[in-house]
């Protein structure tokens, strides 16, 4: 290892490794961190650090940790890395949530269900911005018991922040709604999900980052019923939410731009009386939003 020679030093010997100044930026102040800011430890960590970003491995799971709107979450490539686009996802769905409870009586109650959770990005942000004034709880599901366990880290992070918000999130194992207390069907005001939508044929066009460090099976789903790539899972969750959802209750999934109509078509059929799509901050079409 090269001789760390100052902080000046040792950015331009981590930016050469990796290729990029700003995330030896990171990566030295990542490292500082967790060192209490001990020049020799900081050095060591942060070339080990470099290393691993040069190998290949995404900035995230180099880190550890990830923003998420209001968040700082805990990932590793046991879960996703947390999108921009998934960002807009609980955008929409929160303005759900504020709606309904606008039109519900006084101390309004809801209940929602984040499918397919994974790190937690998309419940743990509903359950620290639906404003207090709202009862609101969210069930956090995921097939995956090493997601959970990412999840819970995360969970366990915004409580310590936030205690108000300790009794609105609940994690459950399990495959789509089959994690799910019977006693919730027909009764959510909210679900929203992320879902595996690249299709099988697509995998090897996935950018490496992507295709070798993220779990496949949260990003790649076999092709629909309805003949499109990509579109099972999309169709699982639609299609359930369409007999867990109350008369009222709204359904949010992010999708790939190329699954928006079939995905519309799909609500339909399954009896959503409002059905449209929404854009992501590119303008592109990428979440179905529907009202049952």
């Amino acid at each position: 290892m090269p001789e760390a020679g100052g902080s000046c030093g040792i950015h331009s010997e981590v930016a050469a490794q990796v290729g990029s100044s700003r995330e030896a930026t990171w990566i030295i102040e990542h490292a500082s961190r967790e060192t209490g800011g001990d020049g020799p430890r900081t050095a060591e960590l942060a070339w080990e650090l470099a290393a691993r970003r040069a190998a290949g491995e995404p900035l995230q799971y180099v880190l550890g940790t990830w923003s998420f709107r209001n968040l700082e979450l805990a990932v590793d490539r046991r879960v996703l890395i947390p999108r921009p686009e998934t960002e807009q996802v609980v955008e929409v769905a929160l303005r759900h949530v504020i709606r309904m409870a606008s039109e519900l009586p006084f101390e309004p109650s809801l209940v929602g269900v984040d499918l397919g959770t994974g790190s937690g990005a998309i419940a743990l942000s509903l359950a620290a911005e639906v404003p207090t004034s709202v009862g609101w709880e969210i069930w956090a599901t995921d097939a995956s018991t090493d997601a959970l366990d990412v999840a819970r880290v995360n969970v366990t992070t915004l409580v310590a922040q936030r205690p108000d918000v300790a009794d609105r999130v609940h994690l459950v194992q399990g495959s789509w709604f089959a994690a799910l207390p019977g006693d919730l069907m027909g009764r959510l005001d909210l679900v929203v999900s992320n879902p595996p939508y690249v299709a099988t044929h697509e995998l090897g066009d996935l950018d490496p980052e992507v295709r070798e460090w993220e779990p496949r099976s949260a990003l790649v789903a076999p092709r629909g019923a309805s003949g499109v790539a990509g579109m099972a899972d999309i169709e699982s969750v639609i299609a359930g939410a369409g007999r867990w959802l109350r008369p009222g209750g709204a359904l949010v999934v992010e999708l790939d731009p190329r699954q928006a109509y079939a995905a519309v078509d799909a609500a339909r059929r399954a009896g959503f009386a409002k059905v449209g799509t929404a854009r992501d901050l590119a303008g592109r079409l990428r979440m179905l939003e529907a009202v049952r």
